[in-house]
């Protein structure tokens, strides 16, 4: 499935939660959906036409790992080329508060 954002849309792919704790601790799937929806960061994979238009500032680029609100925007599935669901994140360009460096 194909997700193309518009105006000042962005479609963000979270980072991933871990299954199991540092001390090796199993964690249930309701443990792991919680976290994974409260994740502020990931990486930038596509934006509407109108994304950062009247933002001077430095501005993030497709593959930059941004910031964003968290709790921000709409949880989405998408089922990538290998039929593997992944959670992605829509969110208004003014919710991301930063792009990461390094």
């Amino acid at each position: 499935m194909k997700v193309t954002p518009t105006r000042c849309v962005a479609l963000i792919k979270p980072d991933s939660v871990e299954d199991k704790t540092s001390g090796g601790i199993i964690l249930p799937d309701t443990v792991k959906e919680r976290q994974q929806s409260a994740i502020d960061r990931g990486i930038l994979i596509a934006t509407g036409e109108g994304f950062f238009e009247d933002y001077r500032g430095p501005k993030p680029k497709i593959g930059d790992r941004v910031i964003y609100g968290r709790y921000s925007g709409s949880l989405i599935t998408i089922t990538d080329e290998d039929g593997k669901r992944v959670e992605h994140r829509l969110c208004n360009d003014d919710n991301i508060v930063a792009i990461i460096e390094g």
